[in-house]
């Protein structure tokens, strides 16, 4: 598995309180990834559009090889499409907005949850729990859920850890792709405003042995 992050939340007496979450990191186990979906592109093409004008998104298609209508409609096609194809566009669109990979990739995650509340989840998002530490328990069962409609889909796996006492929330998150982890960051940031009024931070923590041990073994084969 490529990453792995662990969270942690701290929640106040405020309407909008806090939360931080210690990420962790490991290297990649196991075989390589499937290509994602083409909704992945789509919701890139509507962040772009909503921070620059059209023809910032038709410079990335130029820049990423797409210089007809019919690859631009390939590309956002909701199949399986290549990772090579993905990160030509989102390549593309770090130099068009001259934004760094990691700022271009916590952007997405913040606009990947506004783009699903948008169009129509907001209420199959909080059936899946009434507290931040519940839905990131139940994120899995999330995925498990998509599976039935992208069969081909390889999703992240999480693993959610309550402590009552410090009130406190880690979160382990384990993927099959490298360097998304300011992705998984905007993710839960935008979930956590979004659904329940939290303003989180994250902290990179140290990898548990037992990652750090699985990570190592595989950077080594």
């Amino acid at each position: 598995l490529k990453s792995a992050a662990t969270y942690g939340s701290r929640h106040s007496a405020s309407s909008v309180s806090s939360a931080q979450f210690p990420l962790r990191t490991s290297r990649s186990v196991g075989g390589p990834a499937e290509g994602m979906y083409g909704h992945i592109h789509v919701i890139l093409k509507d962040l772009v559009l909503s921070v620059a004008r059209p023809s910032a998104w038709e410079q990335i298609l130029k820049e990423a090889g797409l210089v007809t209508s019919g690859q631009e409609a390939q590309a956002l096609d909701t199949v399986v499409q290549s990772d090579d194809l993905t990160l030509a566009l989102v390549g593309a669109t770090c130099r068009v907005l001259q934004m760094g990979l990691d700022d271009a990739l916590h952007a997405f995650g913040k606009h990947f949850v506004c783009f699903i509340l948008r169009s129509g989840h907001a209420m199959f998002l909080k059936s899946h729990g009434t507290t931040l530490a519940a839905f990131l328990q139940n994120i899995n069962n999330i995925h498990t859920y998509l599976e039935r409609d992208h069969p081909n889909a390889r999703f992240p796996f999480f693993e959610a850890k309550y402590d009552p006492v410090e009130d406190v929330a880690y979160l382990t998150y384990l993927s099959t792709r490298q360097g998304l982890r300011s992705l998984v960051v905007g993710l839960v940031e935008e979930i956590g405003v979004r659904l329940y009024g939290l303003n989180v931070t994250l902290e990179e923590a140290a990898l548990p042995d037992d990652l750090a041990v699985a990570g190592a073994a595989s950077h080594a084969a």
